[in-house]
């Protein structure tokens, strides 16, 4: 298992503790529990969000579902943060767990959106050196 996967793992360890939801319900869709959704909401979000999973590669982590599913958790789980507090706090809650986790520090995404930049950095200087 590598980094990554360890951390989507917590991730959705993290969830299930916050919400008292079982991973088999969430990743299965087992049920329509409100516990299961609000933790797969948040855990979808956090994919999307922050580990860059696209819509269409939820299908890795969850069975049965599509890309408009993943589109309106993720919408709605926003609309959630923005609106109630104690889903913030919780997501919050959930947040401070994964940096606790991030062997990276600073976090996976972030360091990765670094590099992107540095990366291009360096792309276009060459390209700048080349044309001179």
């Amino acid at each position: 298992m590598n980094t990554r996967d360890r951390i989507i793992s917590h991730a959705l360890d993290v969830c299930c503790d916050i919400h008292n939801a079982k991973k088999d319900f969430i990743l299965n869709n087992k049920n329509r529990y409100s516990s299961t959704i609000k933790a797969k909401r948040m855990f979808i979000y956090y994919l999307y969000n922050y580990m860059e999973i696209k819509h269409n590669g939820m299908k890795k982590y969850f069975k049965n579902i599509n890309h408009a599913t993943s589109i309106h958790h993720v919408n709605k789980f926003k609309f959630e943060v923005d609106t109630y507090a104690e889903v913030k706090k919780d997501f919050e809650r959930f947040l401070l767990e994964m940096q606790k986790f991030n062997v990276y520090g600073a976090g996976f995404y972030e360091k990765r959106k670094e590099l992107k930049r540095l990366l291009n950095e360096i792309n276009d200087g060459l390209n700048t050196i080349k044309n001179d």
